[in-house]
């Protein structure tokens, strides 16, 4: 009976686009990406985020992969954590991914900056304190070019040292 007394429109809202998002019809990659921006109460597996940084490269899934980004960061306040997985996933390709990824996040360093006050609250919890921080995490990673290089050339030698292995 919690799971009922617990039960809100939003939280409802939150399953019925998870089911859709995973039900019609996609290619592989939006099925990646859709996975990595779930509403589920947990964070999504390096591995895929891999997977996803890898399509990065490829031309024709390079827009996609963006599209559905910005699509996530654009959603009701009430689906924060898919907000808060879109930066993170942002922020693991700009790291990981080609290079259009840091060109293409700081052509939208604007829609990134208004994140700056998401606010959503559930009961008294803010659980909009988590997107405040990462999306000014990446913004502050997108305004400083040394900084970027040096955090790809980082991730760089993570990629070589595991696939060595």
């Amino acid at each position: 009976m919690d799971f009922i007394k617990d039960l809100n429109l939003d939280k409802i809202r939150n399953v019925a686009e998870d089911v859709y998002n995973q039900a019609k019809p996609k290619t592989d990659t939006e099925r990646k990406v859709y996975e990595v921006l779930s509403h589920k109460n947990w964070g999504s597996s390096s591995t895929l985020m891999n997977e996803i940084a890898r399509d990065t490269y490829d031309f024709d899934k390079f827009p996609v992969i963006m599209r559905l980004i910005w699509e996530g960061m654009d959603n009701r306040p009430a689906a924060w954590r898919v907000v808060f997985k879109s930066l993170t996933l942002l922020e693991h390709l700009i790291k990981n991914g080609s290079e259009r990824c840091v060109d293409d996040a700081r052509n939208h360093s604007h829609q990134l900056r208004t994140l700056y006050n998401f606010n959503y609250y559930e009961g008294s919890t803010d659980r909009g304190v988590g997107v405040r921080e990462k999306s000014k995490q990446v913004t502050e990673l997108l305004g400083d070019d040394e900084r970027v290089r040096e955090e790809r050339g980082k991730a760089k030698q993570i990629r070589e040292k595991f696939s060595s292995l």
